[in-house]
């Protein structure tokens, strides 16, 4: 009886420590479990991102991902992301999917076969790439959700990057990477924004590990510097690797150059003899070399179009010259190196150079060697000056960048290694938005009148794509920049790209009404027609980040003012004049004769300063947005 009873005693036991255990185990994602402070400002708190890498040998690579994110509100939505590639070098070993309720209770499992499988074309018309991927709303507010995915692949030129928490307004609570290197093969670790973090490391021939706990959400801040600057990250790059079958053995920039050129571009240049000849033909009897670029670029641009190709090693690996001939079309890659051959058939000299391409501006890390960069440019190498052309854009200016790929480290590879080099940087002066015209103002406070606006520099990269809009888009354009004239009608607009000099011109003839205000016998008029500061950012008390303006312009303008017969200028403002280690403003009216001549010039600066400075470039901006409302006043005669 003893014995049974013992028995009983032990299953009672047992069967409570399972249903605790699994209690437990479903429970462990609870709301209320978030530390308070991973809960300020913060849309979604990540409670888990693990990644575990296995660099078995230079062609082969094991992955283990697991992320767990609270969802708080809709606005966090978007920091899961239930998704997994693959292609001919990677396999998909497992993906599956949990998602708890604020108790930390399991509601709903996915398997492999809840995923959709699709094709990852995107924007490319050509790529062997698929994803299979999770179509998942919620129901409700907040929620947790347990994503888990395993893969292998037979490329390992790109190991799988640590970014703890890659999203801003986003807390952590746990992220922990591994990577396994049982074949000792040479490592190059790059960290980022780890100092003053604590941070587990190991670092050793065999294995690295790190591992965070507990980062409060990090805010992107208004002119604030990239994300790349601020979010902690690791990256880790294989002296020796293999891409797509291609072997490689590189320890600094001039080995990766001299690989990329002889694995990736040699021997892909070859044009038929009657496109040479027709090359030739077209810069006959010019000796500048520039003069000949600009000729067989503009050649270029006239008979092709940029469609992406993302198949296999056509990934990274140009398309042959001869193949983009023929069939007029080809990706950056493809037509860049097309352009190399071009400009090759007649002597001129140029490089296929490799950029990070966006508006942000980021680097080729110069300290991290490894493939980088989405995009590919060309370089000219002139005496007087390094010339970059943009092969995909069948309509830029020859020797033009415009914000995708300005002011930034980038890697030309040449026959001897690759170089870190810089791209143009358009200054202030370069970035010029100049306005002209004549405004007339009718007792019955009609203006109208004309204007020529000409853009340069960066200035050019935002107006120039308007004239190929719909004359609808156009119309929704100016009304929109121009939305505090009420009743804008437009007419006559033209425009002239002088793409010699790369200035954008826009001509047009405007009418509104009520622009301006009557007080009794008086006219209020603000002779600053077309320029308001938008977007002003308020002040911070907390600023934690520098002050980044990552490119000047400048707006000049010039509007001759008539105002009606019957009425004379009682009063006007005088010169103003703003100076500021931000930039500088004037503004002043010039009578001449009957009519007044207003003048304005507003200058900001390039430049990085101290966080510090935050409220002083707000209070100079708000300074600058309030002497744009000065006004004068008419008074009947």
């Amino acid at each position: 009886m003893i014995k049974k009873r013992l028995h009983i005693v032990k299953a009672f036991f047992a069967l409570n420590v399972i249903f605790f255990s699994t209690l437990c185990a479903q429970q462990r994602y609870a709301v209320a479990d978030i530390p308070s402070e991973l809960l300020k400002n913060s849309s979604a708190v990540i409670r888990d991102n693990s990644k575990s890498v296995e660099l078995i040998s230079e062609d082969q690579m094991r992955v283990s991902e697991k992320t767990v994110i609270t969802v708080l509100n809709k606005k966090g939505l978007a920091t899961i992301q239930p998704w997994v590639s693959y292609d001919e070098d990677t396999s998909v070993e497992l993906v599956e999917a949990k998602v708890y309720d604020k108790n930390g209770t399991i509601i709903k499992e996915f398997q492999e076969k809840d995923f959709q499988d699709v094709s990852a074309t995107g924007s490319n018309l050509y790529s062997d790439s698929r994803m299979k991927v999770l179509d998942f709303t919620p129901a409700f507010y907040p929620f947790t959700f347990e994503f888990k995915r395993d893969w292998r692949s037979s490329s390992t030129s790109f190991l799988p990057l640590w970014v703890p928490n890659p999203f801003t307004g986003v807390g952590l609570e746990r992220s922990k990477y591994v990577l396994k290197n049982p074949s000792r093969i040479p490592l190059n670790p790059r960290v980022y924004n780890l100092v003053g973090r604590e941070v587990e490391t190991i670092v050793s021939d065999e294995l690295i590990s790190y591992e965070v706990r507990d980062l409060p959400a990090i805010e992107q801040e208004k002119m604030g510097p990239h994300y790349t600057e601020f979010l902690p990250m690791v990256r880790i790059a294989p002296s020796r690797f293999v891409l797509k079958g291609k072997r490689a053995s590189i320890s600094n920039w001039k080995d990766f150059g001299l690989w990329q050129y002889r694995q990736l571009l040699n021997g892909r240049r070859e044009l038929p003899q009657s496109t040479i000849a027709r090359v030739k033909s077209l810069v006959l009897g010019i000796d500048d070399p520039r003069e000949k670029a600009r000729i067989i670029y503009e050649y270029m641009q006239s008979r092709t179009r940029y469609v992406s190709v993302q198949i296999g090693i056509g990934g990274w690996q140009p398309t042959l010259a001869s193949e983009v001939d023929k069939l007029g079309y080809g990706d950056c890659k493809g037509l860049t190196n097309y352009t190399m051959a071009l400009f090759e058939s007649q002597g001129i000299e140029s490089y296929y150079t490799i950029v990070n391409s966006g508006p942000n501006g980021q680097d080729i890390d110069e300290q991290f060697v490894a493939l980088q960069g989405n995009h590919v440019i060309l370089t000219l190498p002139f005496e007087d000056e390094r010339v970059f052309l943009e092969c995909t854009n069948q309509d830029a200016p020859f020797n033009y960048l415009g914000v995708h790929t300005d002011n930034r480290k980038v890697l030309m590879v040449t026959p001897e290694g690759g170089v870190i080099i810089n791209t143009h940087e358009y200054s202030e002066e370069d970035n010029l938005e100049r306005i002209t015209g004549q405004a007339s103002l009718e007792e019955s406070l009609l203006v109208t009148g004309e204007i020529l606006q000409a853009s340069s520099g960066v200035s050019y990269h935002f107006r120039y794509g308007l004239k190929d809009a719909k004359a609808d888009e156009q119309d929704s354009s100016y009304k929109n920049t121009w939305s505090h004239l009420n009743d804008l009608r437009l007419d006559n607009i033209e425009f002239r790209n002088d793409k010699e000099n790369i200035v954008f011109e826009e001509s047009l003839k405007f009418e509104t009404a009520g622009y301006c205000s009557k007080a009794g016998d008086r006219i209020l008029l603000n002779p600053n027609l077309f320029r308001r500061l938008k977007n002003i950012p308020s002040k911070s008390k907390k600023r934690t980040q520098p002050v980044v303006i990552k490119r000047g312009y400048t707006e000049r303008d010039e509007i001759r003012w008539a105002i009606p017969e019957n009425y004379n200028v009682e009063s006007v403002f005088e010169q103003i004049e703003i100076n500021s280690q931000f930039g500088t403003y004037k503004a002043e009216l010039v009578k001449d004769g009957d009519d007044f001549l207003y003048k304005r010039e507003f200058i900001l600066n390039s430049g990085r300063h101290p966080k510090e400075t935050f409220n002083e470039y707000v209070d100079f901006i708000k300074e600058v947005a309030k002497r744009d409302r000065s006004k004068i006043v008419l008074i009947k005669k």
